[in-house]
């Protein structure tokens, strides 16, 4: 057997989370990413990794009542050990790696854009290196015009020539019309798959990309799984979070993978800049697009250096959306009494000395101004009430912070002497299982 080429850790988390096929998955369901991070959870409280799981005198503990997960489901689970090790040694002889979160080659962008979201176990095959090296999206429909096509094609020529990697879907259309031109010039491309990993480890399209050491596949999904609507769907946030910067060549309006995915980053409060191109032929999509924030792709683009006219535009737009915040804010009287106002203005220019934080003006928004004064108010668990009082801000205006903070996976609700308290999360902690 070939399973030693994937760490222990990674072997547990398959067991857990993987689908192998044959039926076995019917016998008991896998874990989401979401009870995988509960899993992880409980695993940190005592000092555990996955592959602690495996050990048979450490089953005992999984009838623990604050575990939420049956643990009957995970004994069954872990007990998959033949079917998977058949399955690894398989992917390995066609050339396959799998990963984990705790692996070091696990793309830190996957954990830095999606957090707790962060899938955790991918396929892939082709050179890891490429998986952290960011780059630029290019997504689009499967059936584009003439000029969508030749769009695509170029832009993908000049990622490559500005040393920009390609990130894309690797479908049919805009996808793979950007990914020849990247190769064209000689440029690297991460193509993420919805399905059929395995097969396009082998097939003959990708071989000379795959050897000259240009291109990585990528999959959250069995590398044998079929195509589905779902899988398509789901891959899109991967490939948003793998680049710095992406552009939607062509979509339909409120239809279709390519806005479905569009729509989903934009609605991110920490989305990467999403251009769009917008010329008279462009579907309605497109525009509708612009609506929702993104940004009209300029025409400097396929001319310039393509990452600094990106880099430019994005910061440009930034700049016009926290002038606006920012005239909100001083102006807004709904959340704050004028004394809140001036407590935070002289919070905020005493954060940008102490913790190199930039002032509402300059910074993405006044929440990015606020946030190191609340990491550092709490330094020690505080309730709602008591973090409101110590930054003199009222409560409702904190909450929404608060909010924010969860999501992004900084902050958590902790109930400590039976009250639900605020406690500082440690991303690499967090995400190191």
């Amino acid at each position: 057997m070939m399973t030693e080429q994937i760490t222990e850790n990674a072997k547990a988390i398959l067991l857990l989370c993987g689908r192998f096929g044959g039926g076995d998955d019917n016998i008991a369901k896998p874990l989401t990413t979401k009870e995988y991070d509960e899993l992880a959870a409980w695993l940190r409280t005592r000092n555990w990794w996955p592959v602690d799981l495996l050990e048979e005198s450490n089953l005992a503990e999984l009838k623990d009542p604050t575990l939420l997960i049956q643990p009957d489901r995970l004994r069954v689970l872990l007990g998959r050990g033949a079917v998977m090790a058949l399955s690894i040694e398989k992917w390995i002889n066609k050339g396959l790696w799998v990963l984990c979160r705790s692996d070091e080659d696990y793309p830190q962008k996957l954990k830095q854009n999606l957090k707790r979201n962060a899938p955790p176990i991918i396929y892939g095959v082709g050179e890891r290196m490429l998986l952290s090296k960011g780059g630029l999206a290019v997504v689009g429909s499967r059936n584009v015009d003439a000029q969508g096509e030749m769009f695509a094609r170029d832009l993908g020529r000049r990622a490559a020539e500005c040393g920009m990697q390609l990130i894309s879907g690797a479908a049919r259309g805009v996808d793979e019309t950007a990914m020849h031109g990247a190769f064209s010039a000689g440029g690297t491309v991460v193509g993420v798959l919805a399905d059929s990993l395995l097969a396009a480890a082998v097939s003959s399209k990708y071989r000379e990309g795959l050897r000259e050491g240009q291109l990585t596949l990528l999959s959250t999904y069995n590398p044998e799984a079929p195509f589905s609507v779902g899988s398509a769907m789901g891959r899109n946030k991967y490939v948003y979070a793998l680049a710095d910067f992406s552009v939607v060549v062509s979509t339909d309006h409120k239809k279709g993978g390519t806005w479905a995915g569009a729509e989903e980053e934009l609605k991110d409060k920490d989305h990467r800049p999403l251009f769009v191109r917008i010329t008279p032929e462009t579907p309605p999509g497109n525009a509708a697009l612009l609506k929702m924030g993104a940004i009209r792709f300029p025409e400097e683009g396929l001319k310039e250096d393509l990452r600094e006219v990106l880099r430019r535009s994005s910061a440009s737009q930034t700049a016009a959306a926290q002038q606006e915040e920012a005239t909100l804010f001083t102006s807004g009287k709904e959340d704050f009494a004028s004394s809140d106002s001036a407590r935070l203005d002289s919070a905020v220019r005493e954060s940008t000395t102490k913790y190199g934080s930039k002032t509402p003006a300059n910074s993405a928004s006044i929440y990015d101004a606020v946030k190191p004064l609340i990491l550092d108010a709490l330094r020690k668990s505080l309730t709602v009430d008591e973090l409101a009082e110590i930054l003199r801000v009222r409560k409702s205006q904190l909450q929404d912070w608060i909010k924010a903070m969860i999501k992004e996976g900084v902050v958590k609700k902790k109930t400590i002497l039976k009250k639900k308290r605020l406690v500082r999360v440690n991303p690499d902690e967090e995400l190191s299982l």
